[in-house]
């Protein structure tokens, strides 16, 4: 899964800058968070088709920095996440990110953005969605 990150200076309109860009170009957003921090914006955003997502954003002057996740399917119960990150810790893999995507019934999806996805994929092959 791929997702890209627009940090840029904060100010009024600057969401509504970006998603009437993405609105016009016929771009779907699946999902978008944004946080402040001091005066710099971070918004993450998953969106289709991505490449004209993120071509469009890069074109406009936007800093856009991709990503790519890994969606793993795990037991929707205290302790998997945990379990999940001291494997990846064992094996001196960082974790940038982490995100819950779905839950149902027993079993919950998660997307894990980490500093070695080859080494990740390998480790927690078994879970990858």
């Amino acid at each position: 899964m791929k997702s890209m990150t627009i940090i840029q200076e904060t100010r009024p309109g600057l969401l509504a800058e970006i998603t009437t860009l993405l609105e016009g170009v016929g771009v779907n957003m699946q999902t978008i968070d944004g946080d402040t921090i001091g005066s710099t914006a971070v918004i993450s955003i998953m969106a289709e088709p991505y490449e004209q997502c993120f071509d469009t954003l890069a074109q406009a002057g936007f800093k856009v920095f991709p990503h790519e996740q890994i969606l793993l399917g795990i037991q929707d119960e205290p302790g998997a996440l945990a379990e999940i990150s001291r494997k990846l810790a064992n094996e001196q893999i960082d974790i940038r990110s982490v995100h819950l995507v779905d839950r149902e019934g027993e079993k919950a999806i998660v997307a894990l953005e980490t500093e070695n996805d080859y080494r990740t994929r390998q480790i927690l092959r078994d879970l990858i969605v």
